[in-house]
């Protein structure tokens, strides 16, 4: 294990929320809130401090760093990054709990977005919403970014729906390879937040607002805690919602189809018509529920992009059946996105897979071959996305029974599993997570773990990967 690159991208990580940290502290200048003024600076400085002391001991890396440095990487960030991010959600507000600190950390970086706080009786400082925002954008780019670049290299689904041109292995060392995709997805979340904020902004939104939505959108979370329990009334606001969470939904996808200048390609790619017919399916779906037409729409949206926002009256949501709302986040959105669940890619694999598989039990001797973005699939790739739904499984099997045994009910444990694995922060039961401290914990290891798509933790478990 290359551990002088690992202390030194840890390092540099430190750095980017050290500068976030100041932001917020100029922001709670500005406003005139300050205890979280003294938070955030305290810790903005000791943060910087530290990475640039571990950056300067760490020394250059004596090796190359392989893609099993950037796996070990991926695991270290999103285990280390809510330790250092907890301090203001622990001494900016009324909270003496270290776990439900780090709890609330890990929920604004995995793009999760759900609060343990209790916003009617705790109202959260400005600065501290805007701190939860700028989490959001971070978790957001970095989930992108290690989508398109350590699972691509690590090749964990069959198909390679994480593959992209922007992505190549570099000659010297891994993370070398890593910023042409930084700076893309970067790109794409400003003109994202971009195209939000102003059709907000023009449309009457106040700039606060504006940005906050658009923060949600794109990374398809909750930056503002509240929002989950205000349904949208400003039509100018939910158009520029929808948009958002549509371009949200797809991420660096979008990117990659229109770069090529070939929109007959981007209008027949398969993972779009899969989102595409995911909306319509789950939108007929809400509306034979008692949802009306308009108002089914926004919720298939907003719920295949596992962000949650109440683009309809929550009240009018939490009454269709409970299967109806888990089946779109468990799905989620484009491979490339910030959105969680299994991904539209791995169902339109399987889908067709399955497709076939049935087709040759009347043709036991028809040949058959599949493909995926105009590539022949094999058997074995295949298999790759068959071995993760079998883990996917697995870990909310896991996440029923530990919940049920922690003392939830079976909507609560059922919802709260599969809220975390797939980040939808809307899923998960808020009313009694206050104060629930092995709750949190939970919650916070099953939005880790749905962070890492479940099956590139598995090899973190064994002793020889940690030895290479």
């Amino acid at each position: 294990m290359n551990y002088s690159s690992l202390i030194r991208m840890l390092s540099f990580s430190g750095l980017i929320y050290a500068g976030a940290m100041v932001i917020c502290a100029l922001a709670a200048m500005i406003i005139g809130e300050t205890a979280q003024l003294l938070v955030f600076i305290t810790t903005a400085v000791l943060m910087a401090t530290v990475s640039a002391a571990a950056m300067i001991l760490a020394g250059t890396p004596k090796r190359r760093a392989q893609p099993s440095d950037g796996l070990a990487f991926m695991v270290l960030f999103w285990f280390v990054s809510p330790l250092i991010c907890a301090p203001p959600f622990l001494m900016g507000v009324a909270n003496s709990s270290v776990i439900t600190a780090i709890h609330e950390a890990v929920s604004c970086l995995t793009t999760t977005g759900h609060t343990a706080f209790l916003p009617e009786d705790l109202p959260m400082p400005a600065s501290l919403v805007m701190w939860r925002a700028l989490l959001h954008l971070i978790g957001a780019v970095a989930t992108i970014t290690f989508a398109a670049t350590i699972l691509a290299a690590l090749n964990l689904d069959g198909p390679g729906i994480h593959r992209t041109y922007l992505f190549s292995l570099s000659e010297r060392s891994f993370f070398d390879s890593i910023p042409r995709v930084l700076r893309a997805t970067v790109m794409v979340a400003s003109v994202c937040i971009l195209i939000v904020f102003a059709i907000e902004v023009i449309g009457g939104v106040s700039a606060n607002t504006a940005f906050l939505d658009a923060v949600s959108a794109f990374s398809t979370g909750l930056a503002d805690p509240q929002a989950v329990n205000r349904d949208v009334t400003n039509e100018a606001r939910a158009i520029g919602l929808i948009i958002g969470l549509l371009l949200g939904s797809l991420g660096l996808f979008v990117l990659l189809l229109m770069s090529t200048g070939n929109m007959r390609n981007w209008i027949r790619d398969p993972e779009l018509g899969t989102f595409v017919a995911a909306v319509v399916m789950f939108a007929i779906l809400a509306s034979f529920s008692g949802l009306s037409s308009f108002n089914a729409l926004g919720w298939a949206v907003s719920s295949l992009s596992t962000s949650g926002i109440a683009l309809v009256s929550p009240a009018t949501t939490h009454a269709l059946p409970l299967a109806l709302q888990l089946a779109p986040p468990l799905i989620g959105g484009a491979a490339l996105s910030a959105s969680g669940g299994i991904k539209l890619a791995r169902v339109y694999v399987l889908s067709r897979r399955v497709g076939q598989e049935f087709l040759r039990m009347g043709f036991r001797k028809s040949l058959l071959k599949f493909e995926f973005r105009r590539r022949v699939q094999s058997d074995r790739t295949i298999m790759g996305v068959w071995v993760y739904l079998v883990a996917y499984i697995i870990a909310c099997v896991g996440g029923l029974l530990v919940f049920s045994f922690s003392g939830s009910g079976f909507e609560n444990a059922i919802s709260n599993t599969v809220g975390s694995l797939t980040n939808a922060g809307h899923l998960i039961g808020l009313g009694r997570l206050a104060g629930d401290e092995v709750t949190q914990v939970w919650l916070a290891l099953g939005m880790i773990l749905g962070r890492l798509e479940v099956l590139a933790f598995m090899p973190l478990l064994t002793a020889s990967f940690w030895r290479r």
